[in-house]
């Protein structure tokens, strides 16, 4: 009997998903048949943004890397890429309705559906997926003209992108004496407060190493479109103050790309209620994975541990096998974080223990990822998993 998945999204979850179940699966489900819906046309490898946004760093071949290539080596009658969007969602009809590129509506119907159409930065700024691939690219490319030109350059909000854009524009500016560059943090330090101290001190001792000023007990407010930044001290007394800069990049404002299903699937903050299987909760055909789901906070090493374990649960689900055929999915119960900061040193944290600099630079920093980018496109590996 046929037997339909759509996955929704084409990224470091839907890729190597739908790459399993065309490689491995279809082998053992007869036709078995995967329909990607996604806005772009190559994969966006945003690791690298928060250094592809500088001039002359990375050029557009190893941030942005074509689909439709890597899937044509399946028989056209077990896969399809279709390029748009889905616009709802109905679970009782097991329907998505998806709307072109080109304008056209389409109605797919699905046996199965996977959920993997991550997040997206507010403000439209260019560390994640814009609503096209052409899109993300004159969004990238036109942040690098107002870099270029920018004398002074605030980067607002302390978090894992936040210091690795202030790192990467301190070590080729700031410390040159090219440009001023100041980031600002709403706490006394850089990350959250969920990382070790000793992790976030570094992060600050590091930038300041760069000469990047960092201001702390702070946030952006008001107009953010003239060259006066208003900030508001986030301790007390809670006083105003202004920056004048040339440029101000926003890395703060992550929400999951969920708006086309049901509220009725979705938590308080727009993530999809997701199980310990996977499921979108209710739904034993609806598995969920990555940024979009509630079950972890948003973060690569969570969405690589989901794909490893989603498609054991879609098998067993094709091949008839029970519910026990697989144990439920374990969330982390450790951090495991590693940010750059500049292209030679970094911080980081795995359980208690803070990450060396080298071992963030071997690990990360040299090439953010860029060198394994196109084996997870074409199939062979996943963010993690090396022979996929």
């Amino acid at each position: 009997m046929a037997r339909t998945i759509v996955i929704l999204g084409a990224s470091y979850a839907g890729v190597p998903i739908a790459h399993y179940l065309l490689k491995h699966t279809a082998a053992k489900v007869n036709g078995l048949k995967v329909i990607v819906v996604a806005p772009n046309t190559h994969l966006y490898w945003n690791f690298a943004s928060v250094r592809g946004i500088l001039p002359n760093m990375l050029d557009d071949d190893k941030l942005f890397y074509p689909l439709a290539p890597a899937f044509a080596k399946y028989p056209s009658d077990r896969y399809e890429l279709v390029q748009g969007v889905a616009e709802k969602v109905d679970p009782s009809g097991n329907v998505v309705q998806v709307r072109g590129h080109d304008g056209s509506a389409r109605e797919i119907r699905y046996d199965e559906l996977v959920i993997a159409t991550g997040s997206s930065f507010k403000s439209d700024m260019p560390f994640k997926n814009l609503s096209s691939t052409g899109k993300t690219k004159d969004a990238l490319h036109d942040w690098v003209e107002r870099i270029k030109t920018a004398q002074s350059i605030v980067v607002a909000g302390a978090g894992a992108t936040g210091i690795e854009v202030a790192g990467e524009l301190g070590q080729e500016y700031a410390a040159t004496g090219k440009k001023q560059i100041t980031l600002v943090c709403d706490q006394d330090l850089p990350l959250s407060s969920k990382f070790k101290r000793d992790v976030r001190e570094t992060a600050k001792k590091e930038l300041e190493r760069l000469k990047v000023k960092v201001i702390t007990n702070a946030k952006v407010t008001g107009n953010t479109s003239t060259k006066t930044i208003t900030l508001m001290k986030t301790s007390e007394p809670s006083t105003t103050t202004t920056l004048t800069a040339d440029l101000l990049i926003p890395t703060y404002g992550v929400v999951p790309n969920t708006s086309f299903l049901p509220a009725s699937m979705l938590d308080s903050r727009g993530f999809v209620n997701q199980t310990a299987a996977l499921r979108a909760e209710g739904f034993d055909n609806i598995f969920v994975v990555g940024d979009a789901g509630n079950l972890e906070d948003p973060q690569a090493v969570h969405t690589d541990a989901q794909v490893v374990h989603v498609v054991k649960l879609i098998e067993a689900r094709l091949q008839g096998r029970g519910a026990a055929a697989v144990p439920p999915y374990k969330p982390a119960d450790k951090i495991m974080f590693a940010a750059t900061l500049g292209r030679n040193r970094g911080t980081g944290q795995m359980g208690n223990w803070r990450l060396w600099s080298w071992l963030v630079w071997l690990a990360k920093g040299r090439y953010l990822g860029t060198d394994y980018a196109g084996a997870l496109v074409s199939g062979e590996r996943t963010l993690r998993v090396k022979d996929w």
